[in-house]
């Protein structure tokens, strides 16, 4: 049951539609309902030419051919180019024509068929141009000829390439990513037997670039995607990671994006990009982190406003960056890098950096119940540079624990923290205002001065991080 609205809406589309036909044919009778409009009797009254070659244009002519939905020649579907009113409509002969009579057909099931068949004539093309030997992926190569209008299609070995550009005298068409050269070089077109192919070269090469990558991630982190930048990455067809493919990734000219395996556990992978006829490009492994990570300094977002000096006298250095290497990941340019000069004898701290001011209000979360899978794990980057000094982790304001005289031999260690273990008695409700977690730095009355630290991306995630090299200090905190 109509409403009064849905009546007046009904009624008013009846109408524009009856002005709409009105204005094509002033003799269209307009007083009718929409479904009679609709359901109009389409009729063929003629159609010229009567001989067509395929891949041409036809014109109909009769009534009520505006609502023809769908055209065939005998029982192959035409393309319906354009309508121009009610008594003239203009099909396309498709490539697979035969001769048979024109049918229309409406969305009401209305039916109408010429009374005369149209003959298909099957022109056949001919090529005039000079053809090269090779080109390269996408590049368009340009073939020029006869009644090149019929052609079907042009490929590459077993690829078609995509044409894009086509008339009677040109083809205009993009070299696939396809191999292995050589191949052939062919086009089709259709005949009253059937389509057939002409080659065009026999020995045809395509050369696919490498793909040139500006850089590979050097470390890849749980529900990050993964992006690779360079040029001509959009002649990757497949990529592996580790020994796993990747069946869904996005390819432009200058990236690549994807998701690593989410049944991979954490460790070092290397990424293979596929091109070609199987060639690859091979990272070295990369560590990736199936966990989640908070990150707390990591000396890019934050700078040395996070440092406090305790004692700035006995400080040479205190900035970011010194004479070590950068961190094998993740991807940084910067690092915390302090030098301490004369030992203190009551073991006071020279620097520290505490966790739970403006920059990192979070941390606190961290001994939540349920939080880091009850496990959180403390993970930095530290080089020593062949010194010896002692590194203080507070929990709280009172509780501290010591890693003293630590080594890394002069190289970067990541260093992994059990937080729970080595605090057992703190729990969320310890953190008050005052109470916080702080890393401090000490020389501890050692002789052999000066001591460095190196440091860098402070993170918490729920396990230590074996897969990628940690090394769990817990039980040396004494």
């Amino acid at each position: 049951m109509k409403s009064i609205l849905q009546e007046k809406i009904y009624r008013f589309a009846c109408m524009m539609l009856a002005v709409v036909i009105l204005s094509c044919d002033a003799d269209t009778e307009v007083d009718k309902t929409f479904e009679e409009i609709l359901a109009a009797q389409p009729t063929v009254e003629s159609f010229s030419p009567a001989s067509a070659p395929i891949q041409s244009l036809v014109t109909i002519t009769g009534t009520n051919l505006n609502f023809v939905t769908k055209a065939y020649i005998g029982d192959v579907e035409a393309q319906i180019y354009s309508r121009e009113n009610s008594r003239i409509l203009i099909i396309k002969v498709p490539a697979s024509a035969v001769d048979g009579i024109i049918r229309l057909t409406t969305d009401s099931d209305k039916v109408a068929s010429s009374a005369e068949s149209l003959t298909i004539t099957y022109p056949v093309p001919t090529i005039t141009s000079e053809l090269p030997t090779m080109s390269v992926v996408n590049e368009n190569i340009t073939i020029s000829g006869n009644n090149l209008q019929v052609v079907t299609k042009v490929t590459f070995g077993t690829v078609n390439g995509t044409i894009e550009f086509q008339d009677d005298r040109t083809i205009i068409v993009k070299t696939p990513n396809t191999g292995p050269s050589p191949l052939a070089l062919t086009y089709s077109y259709n005949t009253v037997s059937g389509e057939v192919a002409v080659p065009l070269v026999e020995n045809y090469t395509i050369d696919v670039p490498t793909p040139a990558v500006t850089g590979f991630p050097k470390a890849i982190i749980k529900n990050n995607p993964v992006q690779i930048g360079g040029t001509d990455m959009n002649l990757v067809t497949g990529i592996i990671f580790g020994t796993t493919p990747i069946t869904t990734f996005e390819v432009t000219p200058t990236s690549i994006t994807f998701n690593a395996p989410a049944e991979l556990p954490t460790g070092f992978y290397a990424i293979k990009l596929v091109y070609g006829d199987g060639m690859e490009v091979t990272s070295d492994p990369i560590a990736y982190i199936n966990r989640n990570v908070e990150t707390y300094f990591n000396f890019e977002a934050q700078g040395m406003e996070v440092i406090t000096a305790g004692q700035a006298a006995q400080i040479t250095a205190n900035q970011l960056n010194g004479t070590v290497a950068q961190p094998p990941f993740p991807s940084s340019t910067n690092y915390h890098h302090l030098k301490m000069l004369s030992p203190t004898d009551n073991g006071s701290s020279i620097a520290y950096m505490r966790f739970s001011f403006a920059t990192n209000a979070t941390w606190k979360t961290a001994f939540d119940a349920g939080a880091f899978n009850n496990n959180p794990v403390l993970h930095f980057w530290l080089n020593t540079n062949n010194t010896t000094p002692t590194l203080r982790l507070y929990a709280t304001s009172a509780i501290s624990k010591k890693l003293v005289h630590y080594n890394t031999g002069g190289e970067w260690k990541l260093v992994a923290v059990r937080l729970r273990d080595l605090f057992p008695t703190v729990t969320a409700s310890d953190f008050v205002s005052g109470n916080y977690l702080r890393m401090n730095y000490l020389t501890d009355n050692q002789a052999n001065v000066p001591l460095e630290v190196n440091a860098d991306w402070f993170i918490i995630t729920d396990e230590v991080l074996t897969g990628v090299g940690a090394v769990d200090l817990t039980s040396t905190f004494n």
